[in-house]
């Protein structure tokens, strides 16, 4: 499977105060997700986030919906997002 570039590149924070990840495909964002992760609570887009990666994967959505799925989950669990 090829790697599900995103159009715009997503900088989120990380566990490490003032520092950030950049976050440009479905599956950077799998790998943060799974272990990078900053939040120690976690609701229900985080799930649906972990949901959405495997779906690209499975080629049953597109890079962008992770995208727009990570962003959901930030906000959620208090994870800042840099720009959108």
């Amino acid at each position: 499977m090829t790697t599900q570039w995103w159009d715009k590149t997503l900088m989120l924070e990380t566990r490490q105060a003032g520092r950030a990840v950049a976050i440009n495909s479905a599956e950077r964002a799998a790998d943060f997700l799974l272990n990078e992760w900053p939040a120690e609570n976690t609701g229900e887009a985080y799930e649906d986030a972990k949901r959405a990666v495997l779906a690209a994967h499975e080629g049953r959505i597109t890079a962008e919906e992770v995208r727009e799925a990570i962003i959901k989950a930030a906000r959620e669990d208090g994870v800042f997002v840099y720009g959108r």
